[in-house]
């Protein structure tokens, strides 16, 4: 086990830099279908956003400011480049997508030094796929809210330079005003009113300089609600019914409240939950998780799929004996790795 210097004081981020997370031929198969029908998701949404539909941009764009909400209509041409997908897997082995999330990089810089303290260095991939967006230097914007990834962001903009041959730089927004300069930024984190204004100005003239495009509004936990709420507004916007179907095989069912939990043999008040009749609420089913045996204890796991587009470019697996897996020192990360056959 080693404990990495990628997260601030008072936290660790431990690897297990000798045992790497075993998938199958299958799983790897699966997961990279995953990526495939998330894209097309998130480009039908795009695409039919275009139409003007106020009820899916209320959807969507509920909780947004007005500026980020204005984003998603600006240069739609633009989809995501950066997106991951957190999946875990069911009592019954089988995938399940936890959280989409096509609008920050919190996470790369955790992947990509897993693979690198494993020894799987030479086999990266995500840098390899990002590689042909990096036709200039590159300015990695921290927003506030960010500073928990200050180090594993450094750690990202330090092996991007080291891939690409060009100057990536981490830069806080308190310091933007100052630092952003020409060249290419990597996205458009949530920042205060004026590092956001002057980034919106930068997207609204030069969209091209932005690797992952400002797309706050698919980040949401409404987003997948879409395949089981509003299939058919999908199938207009260019996501086929067997390409629907196929993913609602990975997403548990996902609705937007209101309504109202009741125990089974619940009398008047008693036993009935109003959580969520008040507030626009998603609900989602439960999904009770499988644990795997690693290091000789059972422990449940929340894999972290990075993708640029739709291909496939790194997974890191996080484990933990309890629920939530991520989020605690008490969790292990490590390198997913392929089971040879036979």
């Amino acid at each position: 086990m080693k404990n990495l210097e990628l997260v601030p004081n008072g936290h660790t981020f431990t690897i297990d830099e000798e045992k790497p997370f075993l998938i199958t031929a299958q799983d790897f198969q699966n997961i990279s279908r995953i990526g495939v029908l998330v894209y097309t998701l998130l480009r039908s949404v795009v695409e039919g956003m275009k139409k003007s539909s106020l009820t899916i941009s209320d959807l969507l764009c509920f909780g947004l400011d007005t500026g980020y909400r204005n984003l998603g209509t600006i240069h739609p041409e633009r989809l995501p480049t950066l997106i991951r997908v957190d999946l875990m897997v069911d009592v019954c082995g089988r995938w399940k997508i936890a959280e989409i999330d096509p609008a920050n990089k919190h996470g790369t810089g955790f992947a990509l030094a897993t693979r690198y303290e494993s020894g799987a260095g030479e086999r990266q991939k995500l840098l390899s796929l990002l590689a042909p967006y990096i036709t200039d230097d590159v300015t990695i914007v921290l927003g506030r809210k960010e500073t928990f990834f200050r180090f594993e962001q450094r750690y990202l903009a330090e092996k991007l330079a080291e891939h690409t041959g060009k100057n990536v730089v981490v830069v806080p927004e308190e310091k933007l005003a100052k630092k952003l300069g020409g060249g290419l930024i990597l996205d458009f984190p949530f920042c205060d009113n004026a590092s956001t204004e002057l980034l919106t100005r930068r997207f609204m003239e030069q969209p091209e300089c932005f690797i992952n495009p400002p797309r706050h509004f698919l980040g949401g936990k409404a987003l997948m609600t879409m395949p089981y709420e509003h299939a058919e507004w999908l199938e207009d916007a260019g996501m086929s019914k067997p390409e629907i179907d196929e993913l609602k095989k990975y997403l548990p069912p996902t609705y937007l409240g209101p309504f109202v939990g009741k125990e089974v043999f619940s009398s008047g008040a008693k036993g009935v939950s109003f959580h969520g009749v008040d507030n626009r609420a998603v609900f989602q089913q439960y999904v009770t998780q499988n644990s795997f045996s690693l290091g000789g204890t059972e422990k449940f796991i929340r894999m972290a799929c990075f993708f640029v587009g739709s291909s496939l470019g790194e997974l890191i697996v996080s484990a933990n004996t309890v629920l939530p897996v991520h989020g605690g020192n008490t969790a292990v990360h490590y390198h997913v790795n392929m089971k040879k056959e036979g």
